[in-house]
């Protein structure tokens, strides 16, 4: 009947281990600990392979006591001219295990640091094998190094000779580590790459918003890092990880990517009349010369049509002030509805409006630039970004993106867009963004539209949406204290 011992209850566990284990950096400690308890190696060494380099990740003595953790300096370049004389770049080069049963008997190999170790610590390196880390393709992605093979009596031996395929079956679990941990982060940096091209083309169409994506993303994570401050202090409940600090850092980059969709003319309309000013002042020149033609001519009683000419030249000295200002009086608005309902009949029955239908809805908008129909194309820029981030397969790290920019503009009390979502839908990275989207709006110097708020004045409409349901009054309340503090 077969028995499991206890070295082979050993290798079932490790092998579990390396199979569930989601931390890749974990993965070389197992690996390099299984190593070491089934060759008895009293000491090891395992070393990454990094842009042509290899980083010493992993150093263990365990009769010293020492163990170095990950991300030290680079030990050697792995360039051919250094594989005869450096024992790692030699072992890589050569893809094969190299066992020594004295180390300080070789005299082919540069052991400088071997050595110096050795004497620091009070120590004698004596036997080594060193194993090539390799993909199935061959390519090389580490070496590691076992020392001091120990008997059961404690004594230095050689690494026997069938220790090599056990630690080469190990070592290939940590090949595929490597190589699924380098495709992984290969993908992230496709997906971050991606990102940065789409905001480089966000930011071709329009002169502003591009500065205003990097704005925002900068601004929320200097604010995560001071929730977190806080949640250290005991100040606040919540902390904000690694991950989730990831995941709002791209929703911040990607909120305003359906932009790339809404037209121009809308995304950069700067006046309330945008491209229509000069036809409608041409327009209305147009119209008074007529009406001073049929003055001249008879047509038209000279003292009533003189006061309409001066009315109307009254209106055209002020166009391009209504045209710009930012909110428009309630002196701006009775001339509007006054002209708005005046038309120039001709001798021949054709009659010319002075405004037409879109040209009042421009000249009607009391704050801002857009009517009514551009604002709903503008708002729809975040279907746009939902459409377009849907076709984007998210993996689990980047699973709350699409939602998070998605929503942006989604308020507490469900009075937002495009879903009207409530409070309980929003979580707590999705507030952030849009506290943050309307302060660097409101604060914004290169709007073509607006002029620049002061942080206090736009925290007083932050402050007042808050208390009106819309935003979360805590998360304001935190981030006023940011801002104070940031600047």
């Amino acid at each position: 009947m077969f028995k499991i011992t206890e070295e082979i209850n050993d290798i079932l566990d490790l092998g579990y281990s390396l199979s569930t284990e989601q931390f890749y950096l974990r993965l070389f400690d197992l690996v390099m600990e299984g190593c070491m308890k089934f060759t008895g190696a009293d000491a090891g060494d395992l070393f990454i392979e990094n842009n042509g380099e290899f980083q010493h990740l992993i150093s263990i003595n365990n009769t010293v006591g020492y163990y170095m953790g990950r991300g030290a300096e680079a030990v050697a370049e792995a360039g051919l001219d250094m594989k005869e004389h450096n024992l790692i770049a030699y072992t890589a080069a050569n893809r094969k295990i190299s066992n020594f049963p004295d180390i300080y008997q070789e005299k082919q190999f540069d052991i400088v640091h071997i050595k110096e170790f050795d004497a620091e610590h009070d120590y004698r390196t004596r036997s080594l094998m060193v194993v090539p880390v390799y993909s199935p393709g061959a390519k090389v992605l580490g070496v590691m190094q076992l020392a001091n093979c120990m008997d059961d009596d404690g004594n230095v031996i050689t690494f026997p000779k069938e220790y090599e395929s056990m630690v080469n079956s190990l070592t290939s679990q940590l090949a595929i580590a490597i190589t699924n941990m380098n495709l992984i982060q290969e993908l992230e940096e496709l997906l971050k790459s991606f990102v940065s091209s789409m905001t480089t083309a966000i930011d071709a169409r329009t002169p502003y918003n591009a500065n205003h994506t990097v704005h925002v993303n900068q601004y929320c994570m200097e604010f995560c890092e001071f929730i977190n401050a806080l949640h250290t202090k005991g100040e606040f409940p919540c902390f904000i990880s690694e991950e989730d600090r990831e995941q709002l850092s791209m929703a911040a980059m990607l909120h305003d990517l359906g932009k790339m969709i809404t037209p121009r003319e809308v995304m950069n309309k700067s006046t309330r009349l945008g491209t229509r000013y000069e036809a409608l002042y041409s327009k209305l020149e147009k119209i008074k010369l007529l009406i001073k033609i049929d003055i001249l001519e008879g047509r038209k009683e000279k003292d009533q049509w003189n006061k309409e000419i001066r009315k109307l030249e009254d209106f055209m000295e002020r166009l391009d002030d209504i045209n710009h200002k930012e909110a428009l009086s309630a002196e701006d608005i009775r001339k509007v509805e006054y002209l708005s309902k005046q038309v120039y009949k001709a001798e021949d029955g054709a009659v010319i409006p002075y405004f037409d239908d879109y040209e009042l809805d421009c000249l009607s908008i009391v704050r801002g630039t857009l009517t009514a129909d551009e604002r709903r194309i503008a708002e729809q820029h975040v279907v746009y970004t939902d459409k377009m981030l849907e076709k984007i397969q998210f993996n689990e790290q980047f699973k709350k993106v699409r939602k998070i920019a998605v929503s942006h503009h989604e308020y507490l009390d469900g009075s937002g867009y495009p879903n009207h979502l409530q409070g309980y839908e929003l979580d707590m990275l999705t507030r952030i963004l849009t506290i943050i989207d309307i302060y660097d709006s409101l604060t914004s110097t290169d709007r073509p539209y607006k002029g620049p708020m002061t942080v206090k004045e736009a925290m007083s409409i932050i402050e007042g949406m808050a208390k009106e349901g819309k935003l979360d009054i805590e998360l304001v309340r935190i981030f006023n204290d940011f801002i104070l503090a940031r600047n």
